[in-house]
């Protein structure tokens, strides 16, 4: 890619571009790659939870034992 578009764009070495050329037709596709992408794997897994934890299973557990205790005393 000449140095223009590099700069144009903000494509650093690493990045990742698909090029499609179809007749008179060229269509870019740019992806900036991250360059810790570790730590962003990290910060995302702290937005996603699936299920509870452990902690939060127990105290669940916990109140509907009491709940059902109450209930039949």
């Amino acid at each position: 890619m000449p140095k223009e578009l590099r700069e144009a764009y903000r494509v650093n070495v690493g990045d990742e571009a698909v090029v499609i050329a179809r007749g008179n037709e060229l269509t870019m596709y740019l992806h900036n790659v991250s360059k810790n992408p570790l730590q962003d794997l990290v910060e995302l897994s702290k937005t996603v939870s699936i299920g509870l934890s452990a902690e939060e299973l127990k105290k669940k557990v916990d109140e509907e034992r009491l709940k059902q205790f109450l209930e039949t005393s």
